[in-house]
């Protein structure tokens, strides 16, 4: 069993694990990482060596400052008022997040701070959370972090506080791994139908006149050997008309690699002005989360993200059919 297993560090107050390099006090026996030695040059607890407090095995060590709540299980710090740890999830107890003291309320509306981005990378969400660490009391525009919730649905925990941020004078820049590589389907799986659509048609376009312009091309399908077809194919490439079309299939995947980044930037702005405008309707109109249009207004649809792949297939095969 690890020896310093459910310990802590004094300096940097993170739990040890077993790789850490740590090193004890030769006069109290205290563990430390040697960096946060070095950093202090000597023990922690230097100052009670020789007294009755001086540091033995099994004493509390100092609790870490009052803005901040370290998990039980994993030793993140979290905001002081968070209900789930920000790293592995565990729900933080009654006790640990509320009392009767003024001191321990939660801040005032606004004035909550979410953590760095880094906090709710996807492979760290808190997945039991889904406010994403945002307390409940707090507000996203003038709607309450619950009506939030229940417009986006699914990973809830990711988007809320990237959502906190815009709408307190945060960036409106935000990258999205899943917006940037699959635009349209991550687009039309958020049910964001018109910029889902719009960037459906655009890369679909794209992709066309590519090919278009690729097919005008005469390559040789009758060289007798791969010496014969690369020769006929490098001449073909020297001649003004090649050099064009290749020039413009260049200019054509800079474009679609730029509309990327865009969408992949300003993804979930996109998507949060989407969900700003579907709670609106979801607050003058309850019924709309259950009714008909429960396919397009909130939550995640794997249909609609599913749907230009099966129309790109389908449109292939007439292609193929009728050529």
């Amino acid at each position: 069993m690890f020896f310093y297993e459910g310990q802590s560090c004094p300096v940097c107050h993170q739990y040890f694990g077993d790789q850490d390099d740590i090193v004890t006090c030769p006069e109290c026996g205290a563990p430390h990482h040697r960096e946060c030695w070095k950093s202090e040059g000597h023990c922690h607890f230097a100052a009670d060596h020789g007294t009755p407090r001086q540091w033995a095995q099994g004493t509390a060590e100092p609790t870490p400052s009052s803005d901040k709540k370290r998990c039980s299980n994993c030793g993140k710090e979290n905001p002081e008022f968070a209900e789930f740890c920000s790293h592995c999830g565990k729900p933080f107890s009654t006790e640990d997040w509320g009392s009767t003291d003024t001191a321990s309320q939660p801040p005032p509306v606004g004035q909550y701070t979410p953590p760095s981005k880094g906090d709710y990378m996807p492979f760290q969400m808190p997945f039991q959370d889904p406010y994403g660490g945002v307390p409940r009391h707090e507000h996203i525009e003038e709607f309450t972090v619950d009506e939030i919730v229940q417009v986006v649905g699914s990973n809830s925990a990711y988007y809320l506080p990237r959502f906190y941020n815009m709408s307190h004078g945060g960036s409106k820049i935000s990258w999205n791994w899943m917006s940037f590589l699959l635009p349209y389907n991550w687009l039309l799986y958020r049910k964001n139908l018109l910029w889902g659509v719009l960037s459906f048609v655009f890369f679909t376009a794209m992709t066309v006149f590519n090919d278009s312009l690729f097919g005008k091309l005469p390559f040789p399908t009758d060289a007798a050997t791969p010496d014969m077809l690369m020769a006929t194919i490098q001449q073909l490439m020297e001649k003004p008309e090649a050099k064009m079309v290749l020039l413009i299939c260049s200019l054509i995947s800079m474009l679609v690699l730029v509309v990327r980044i865009l969408i992949g930037l300003f993804g979930n702005y996109l998507y949060f002005r989407t969900v700003l405008r579907k709670a609106k309707k979801l607050k003058e109109n309850p019924s709309l989360a259950y009714g008909q249009k429960s396919l397009t207004f909130g939550g995640v649809s794997f249909a609609l993200a599913a749907l230009p792949e099966m129309l790109s297939l389908l449109a292939y095969y007439i292609v193929f059919l009728f050529s």
